[in-house]
């Protein structure tokens, strides 16, 4: 399966060296919380991505400078540690993840989200964009 991974110019570097191992789910707002090691993919390979513009993001920086394509290996989908977004947030347990579906949900195209639980290696990517100008 062939995802894209969008992220800042002060973030590829970090990315192209280590992997995808900062994600997370955003639980709260006030008070801060979240659920680590999760990291955010999606099928929309356009750089105008909804939920890093403004009105959703506040950040003085843009979260879309790079797109990293990423090939998933068969046996990571058969692991189930790749999931999509709405799915997940349908079937979890977690009442936590439920709450931030409902709101997170909101932010653009959910219905093109996926999540990978755990670190997406960099020897998955297969290639890396810059935003055309």
């Amino acid at each position: 399966m062939k995802l894209y991974h969008f992220t800042s110019k002060h973030h590829i570097y970090r990315c192209l060296d280590q992997g995808l191992t900062m994600g997370t789910i955003p639980i709260s707002i006030d008070p801060p919380e979240f659920i680590y090691a999760y990291q955010w993919m999606t099928k929309n390979k356009s750089f105008h991505q909804s939920w890093c513009d403004n009105p959703y993001s506040k950040l003085p920086y843009k979260r879309n400078d790079f797109r990293i394509t990423i090939k998933f290996p068969r046996l990571e989908i058969k692991r189930r540690r790749l999931m999509n977004w709405l799915w997940f947030c349908k079937n979890s347990p977690d009442p936590k993840i439920k709450q931030a579906g409902k709101i997170l949900n909101m932010f653009g195209d959910p219905e093109n989200w996926y999540i990978y639980h755990g670190i997406v290696r960099k020897e998955w990517f297969v290639k890396v964009f810059k935003r055309p100008e």
